[in-house]
């Protein structure tokens, strides 16, 4: 751990790059294994349906897939507090409107709340808690969704159109669009799965290729926002916290000094 600590601290701009690299090996690493266990099929499935449900109900995948997201949620949320430290100082320095500064804090809320829902996605499997982890899917989407078009909003408003801010509004603009499209074709075709029209190898393909297409769209644009932080954390070097002791007398209860100035704590006879 100190030495990630140490290597952000002069190298944050690779976070962006581990937290991707995370979330998407947590995706093919249990749904390779659960290929290879006979837990799943080797097609092209629904992320929702194969990743967050079939691939996580069974050992070892499950606990390999909630271990690795579960770590990925942690790195987004690193990454959504790191951005929101950088615009508050940048904010700071250029004496900007209060309402840009309640929208930075507004975004950070959202996006933990985005990552507390992907925690939700690899805790809470379908089989098991299908609420919660329905619930975790739609704080993730939903939430992501709308932490992008803020920090978007708020790239163009200060950036102008920069390639960082038409990348952003691009990708944002792309995950709103396939998100739409997958839940409307989802839809089309359970519906008319359940009334016996086809299913997805006959009749029902192309709508079945269209909603896990734009499914897989939809969740990689959103993943890979995190990537337009790359440039920025550039330019940003992370302080570790440090504690002071409040109480010195208990420090003087506690620890015997010595003659070099170091303290060791009392032995006990």
């Amino acid at each position: 751990m100190p030495f990630i600590m140490v290597l952000l601290k002069r190298r944050l701009h690779i976070l962006p790059i581990i937290t991707f690299i995370v979330i998407v090996a947590g995706f093919f690493t249990s749904y390779g294994i659960a290929v290879y266990h006979g837990h799943a099929e080797a097609d092209f499935p629904y992320i929702s349906t194969c990743f967050y449900s079939y691939t996580a109900i069974y050992a070892p995948e499950r606990c390999i897939f909630s271990l690795i997201i579960n770590l990925g949620a942690f790195l987004l949320a690193a990454n959504i507090y790191i951005k929101y430290l950088e615009m508050k100082v940048a904010y700071r320095r250029i004496n900007t409107v209060s309402r840009d500064r309640i929208l930075n804090k507004i975004a950070l809320i959202t996006g933990f709340i985005s990552a507390f829902g992907l925690s939700m996605v690899a805790n809470f499997q379908t089989v098991d808690a299908r609420v919660g982890h329905y619930i975790g899917a739609g704080l993730t989407f939903i939430g992501g969704i709308i932490y992008c078009w803020m920090q978007t909003a708020l790239s163009i408003r200060y950036r102008r159109w920069s390639c960082i801010a038409v990348g952003q509004l691009v990708m944002s603009l792309v995950l709103s669009c396939s998100l739409v499209i997958f839940s409307v074709s989802k839809a089309i075709y359970k519906i008319q799965e359940a009334q016996g029209v086809g299913t997805k190898t006959d009749k029902l393909r192309v709508v079945y290729l269209i909603s896990t297409i734009s499914e897989w769209v939809t969740a990689v644009s959103l993943v890979s926002f995190v990537l337009t932080f790359f440039k920025d954390f550039r330019g940003l070097s992370l302080h570790l916290p440090k504690i002071e002791f409040t109480d010195y007398q208990k420090i003087a209860k506690d620890y015997v000094v010595r003659g070099n100035g170091q303290a060791v704590a009392p032995v006990m006879v």
